[in-house]
């Protein structure tokens, strides 16, 4: 399948993503959002994908939301580009693989909504975090409703009414991402991280996902109920076998995703 605004590469366990609009700073458009949900379930439907990456052509992740596309839009207008960014961030939320987005320069309103839905978060030191709506005259909204379990209530309310950037350091200390490197360790430290995921079970560490999205969504009770019933179905995984056997016969495990 071609795309217009995305490239899509599958390299063994490992299928890529790219924002490719670098000379927008790859900014949001329906077309982007639109080709990035295509892509997932393309990826969704191939079993030899166990992990995968999102990030962006050039010198940035997301710049945002691209203002020239929106600015004239009415209030249904608006509506409709806010619920198609959420079906795309939601769509990688819901994945059944773990995502990693992997940050480098600006990572500002859409874009950082699109990075908080990832699973993990790799970035720069020089790499810039923030939501600038209020630039524009606009508040925060969609995936940025992640962000108090991310960092907090405090912090997002910075974040929100400040408009001020976050470097990479800053982003890691406050929560914000997972580990944060130097622009020319980004590569190393994503393959790092995704050769590791990939010599896991598929089946693990999908019901894994699906049990912390329901620890985000629902009450305590019931998250927890939900994860007790998850492991006892697990349980009945080749790959559930396949582990505790390998570790008493003190062995590599060879997890096959059934």
């Amino acid at each position: 399948m071609s795309h217009k605004e995305i490239l899509l590469e599958k390299d063994g366990p490992v299928a890529t993503i790219t924002l490719n609009r670098p000379e927008a700073l790859n900014a949001v458009t329906w077309c982007l959002l639109e080709e990035v949900e295509l892509a997932l379930k393309d990826i969704a439907k191939d079993d030899d994908i166990i992990v995968v990456v999102i990030t962006g052509a050039g010198k940035a992740f997301c710049a945002g939301i691209d203002i020239d596309e929106v600015k004239d839009d009415d209030m249904l207008a608006s509506r409709a580009i806010a619920r198609r960014i959420h079906e795309t961030d939601r769509a990688v939320r819901m994945l059944t693989k773990p995502v990693i987005a992997k940050v480098r320069g600006p990572c500002l309103g859409a874009g950082l909504e699109l990075a908080v839905s990832c699973d993990m978060i790799v970035s720069t030191e020089n790499a810039r975090y923030g939501l600038p709506h209020m630039n524009i005259g606009i508040p925060s909204i969609v995936e940025a409703a992640i962000l108090p379990q991310a960092i907090g209530i405090q912090r997002t309310r910075e974040m929100c009414f400040t408009a001020e950037f976050w470097d990479g350091v800053k982003a890691e200390r406050l929560g914000l991402v997972n580990r944060v490197v130097a622009e020319e360790e980004l590569d190393a430290e994503v393959e790092k991280l995704t050769s590791r995921l990939s010599g896991w079970s598929p089946v693990a560490m999908s019901v894994q996902k699906e049990i912390i999205n329901k620890w985000m969504d629902t009450d305590l009770q019931s998250a927890i109920d939900f994860s007790i019933n998850s492991v006892a179905i697990n349980f009945g995984s080749e790959d559930q076998k396949e582990g505790m056997s390998a570790f008493l016969e003190k062995r590599k495990p060879v997890f096959k995703g059934r």
